[in-house]
């Protein structure tokens, strides 16, 4: 298991449709997602993925252009409550919360001056289908407590009960995490202190991804 810790205000959700290795990002892999191979851009996301910063941008890669924010959790048409991260604003200070939400509406009727919200799913067994839920599998969980952001990669397969015993050991509430997407989709890239790029990449490094989670500065 690979941890960067970070403060809540270093955190920023960034549509990428790239490998984490093809950015100069210190990062995690971000939400669920679709895509017609895994070795070109995806089609669209399928979790929640907004900062106050990309409204109404888009990017563009190998040809393919997406919006930067993407707004439900599943699809326009087929959107599924999902627990999500919510970072925002409050008194000068970001602080980190979650919900059950279908789409970014959902959050903004609950929540003012959001910064980021990052969309996955919870520990909950009702949350997964029988095999997904025992399946080991490397997984990306993105977790916080009152002041810090903490992105974590499993390095080896774990099933879902399983990272949930793992993070609790490390001294953090599960209720204050989301898993993210996992398996091939696992990636966490981290620079040196003489800032040299080191990727950490499991299950093929050149996965392509919609999103990730990443440290806006150096921590």
């Amino acid at each position: 298991m690979i941890i960067i810790k970070t403060k809540l205000d270093n955190i920023r959700t960034e549509t990428i449709l790239r490998p984490l290795s093809k950015t100069d990002y210190t990062g995690i892999n971000g939400g669920f997602f679709a895509a017609d191979s895994y070795d070109e851009p995806p089609t669209e996301g399928r979790s929640i993925a907004y900062n106050e910063f990309d409204e109404g941008d888009k990017v563009t890669y190998k040809g393919r252009t997406l919006p930067e924010i993407y707004e439900y959790n599943g699809t326009a048409k087929n959107q599924k409550s999902r627990k999500t991260a919510v970072l925002y604003e409050k008194k000068g200070t970001i602080k980190a919360d979650y919900m059950y939400a279908r789409n970014l509406d959902d959050v903004k009727a609950r929540y003012d001056n959001i910064t980021n919200v990052i969309g996955g799913t919870s520990f909950a067994e009702s949350d997964w289908s029988p095999l997904a839920y025992q399946l080991p599998t490397y997984r990306t969980i993105f977790a916080w407590d009152d002041t810090n952001a903490y992105l974590i990669a499993f390095t080896d397969p774990v099933t879902v009960p399983h990272a949930k015993q793992s993070i609790e050991f490390i001294g953090l509430d599960p209720k204050n995490a989301i898993v993210l997407d996992g398996s091939g989709s696992t990636s966490i890239q981290v620079y040196d202190d003489g800032n040299q790029k080191k990727n950490y990449c499991f299950y093929g490094e050149d996965r392509y991804l919609f999103n990730i989670v990443r440290v806006k500065k150096d921590y």
